[in-house]
């Protein structure tokens, strides 16, 4: 046995960036006056107080928001502020408000905000998965990255030696938290990615997704890490955003453990994969068995455990085919 033992919402009314060339939308904040109006607006709490069907919304009126901007030209905060209406700023009967668009780049800038509780190398309280060594934390131009000091760890050649967990992390979410508990919120995060991109859906803009695989010919794992491609894993999934750019290059097993059916099996083992461990990431990856065919070209994707097996095909961009879930 591998592993275990064990609202709906309404669409935005907010006018959307589109039709703006991205250097265009980069030009709506290339101002400090216009970046205070979007912080003053953020402070006072000008924008839809939640972020699904309640429509309840503050306002700021213009006198009081050019006051909060310190700017007493009223021609020139005009001008400013007629530049991000409407994509970023929405003008009511009432006053002003940020759109959903200025409101998550408030929330962009918010969550750069923030200091690291471990600017440097830092145990963690847990062994390696891998080889029962000793990890450790690092945080680093906001990329979190945990590596084992005594094997090569999850990805072999292809990251920094020994990593077994890397990737940005908003320096917000280090506050008051060790880096044992930033390590459990940066699992879940990535298995949310994963659940997400596999679908086509960017989590960061819900843009359109397009993925593609790669495929390591001859993989030969020796000792665990193949000679040619330097990693455990013959295949791997590259998915990118079409419109931020968000993208992830995982191990095709990550993007399986995505799908409803497979979270579902390893549930009814004794493992979340919405809420793993590294040991629990461990286990079920040492129940995958992944099986690569040409023309067309097609992955096969089977984990098991117990006396039960699930089989997921994709084809060579990432879409699943068929899944098949049988005793053994």
């Amino acid at each position: 046995m591998p592993f275990g033992g064990m609202a709906s919402s309404e669409p935005d009314p907010d006018p959307p960036l589109s039709g703006l060339a991205p250097d265009e939308a980069f030009a709506l904040l290339g101002s400090d006056t216009r970046l205070a109006i979007v912080r003053a607006l953020w402070d006072a709490g000008a924008h839809h107080t939640f972020d699904d069907v309640d429509d309840d919304a503050g306002t700021v009126a213009f006198s009081d928001l050019q006051h909060a901007v310190s700017v007493r030209d009223n021609g020139q905060f005009n001008y400013h502020l007629s530049r991000l209406v409407p994509q970023l700023v929405t003008q009511t009967a009432d006053g002003y408000r940020l759109s959903g668009a200025g409101k998550a780049v408030a929330r962009s800038i918010a969550t750069v905000t923030g200091e690291s509780l471990f600017a440097d190398e830092r145990d963690l309280e847990r062994p390696c998965p891998i080889c029962g060594g000793r990890l450790t934390a690092e945080y680093d131009d906001q990329w979190l990255r945990v590596t084992c000091d005594s094997c090569p760890g999850s990805f072999g050649e292809l990251g920094h030696e020994g990593t077994v967990y890397n990737a940005p992390f908003p320096p917000a979410g280090l506050e008051d938290r060790t880096p044992d508990e930033a390590l459990t919120v940066g699992l879940r995060r990535c298995m949310l990615d994963a659940a997400y991109l596999v679908r086509r859906i960017c989590r960061e803009c819900a843009g359109a997704v397009s993925a593609s695989v790669s495929v390591c010919e001859g993989h030969d794992p020796e000792e665990g890490y193949c000679g040619s491609c330097g990693t455990p894993y013959a295949v791997w999934g590259d998915v990118r955003c079409d419109t931020c750019r968000f993208a992830k290059r995982l191990p095709v097993e990550v993007f399986a453990m995505g799908l409803t059916p497979v979270i579902a099996f390893c549930h009814d083992h004794g493992v979340d994969l919405l809420t793993p461990t590294l040991d629990d990431l461990e286990a079920v990856e040492a129940g995958f068995e992944t099986d690569v065919s040409h023309d067309p070209l097609r992955i096969d994707v089977t984990i098991s455990a117990g006396d039960e097996f699930l089989a997921v095909a994709f084809d060579d961009t990432l879409s699943p085919l068929a899944i098949e879930r049988q005793l053994e």
